[in-house]
């Protein structure tokens, strides 16, 4: 696939993305989301700051989710991690536990020699499990990597697990595994478990594993609000 088709495609999932954003908020007694900021502070010169935006939108049988993170990260007074990760998807459930999808991510890693990771793809999603405490979701997918060198289909799993521990406390895992044939397997792994408050505040202790061919693991406490 040509460059120019790749950037035409984008843009048009951008102008579909910007529709929908724009059908979420004009229907906000449908939607959910929250906000956290975080990190953590080993004496003066070891730091990490982290912050995530994520938003949800159901109507009948579609949903459209939001997620975006950004991370910083300083060691011994140097600068080894700025990174900024944008990913939506648009599901539609069409039998109570099988559904379709279509996905777009935008990865901007400052330290990555190949530059920005764009996909763009579309796959098949099971509910493994739906229960009142736990709930796992599987997805594959086929899509296009656009990066400063590579211009490549790849396949995408990722495995989604929740579990409710406690009537205030939940366990989250999102797991993320992306190949081609000539770039680097990507692995993400996001760990949380948080505690909700009857306020809307939530406190929270994340982990973060990144393989982008470099492992990253990123470990923070961070203080939010949900809705």
């Amino acid at each position: 696939m040509s460059d120019e088709k790749v950037e035409k495609y984008y843009k048009i999932a951008i102008c579909s993305l910007l529709f929908l954003f724009f059908m979420i908020l004009s229907n906000p007694l449908n939607a959910s989301g929250s906000a956290k900021l975080g990190g953590t502070l080993i004496n003066s010169h070891s730091v990490t700051v982290n912050g995530s935006f994520d938003y949800q939108w159901e109507q009948d049988k579609w949903q459209q989710t939001l997620e975006t993170d950004y991370v910083y990260k300083k060691e011994d007074s140097e600068e080894i991690l700025n990174e900024f990760v944008f990913n939506t998807k648009t599901n539609y459930t069409f039998s109570p536990k099988q559904y379709v999808f279509g996905v777009l991510g935008y990865d901007n890693d400052k330290f990555r020699a190949d530059g920005d990771r764009k996909v763009l793809g579309v796959g098949y999603g099971y509910k493994l499990l739906r229960t009142d405490r736990m709930k796992a979701s599987n997805e594959f997918s086929v899509a296009t990597l656009q990066t400063d060198s590579i211009n490549e289909a790849i396949i995408r799993n990722s495995l989604w697990f929740f579990y409710k521990v406690a009537e205030k406390i939940t366990f989250t895992n999102k797991f993320l595994y992306e190949e081609g044939s000539d770039s680097d397997v990507y692995i993400r792994n996001e760990t949380a478990l948080n505690y909700n408050l009857d306020s809307g505040l939530v406190l929270s202790i994340a982990n973060t594993y990144t393989e982008d061919p470099i492992d990253t693991n990123v470990f923070s406490f961070n203080v939010g609000v949900k809705w």
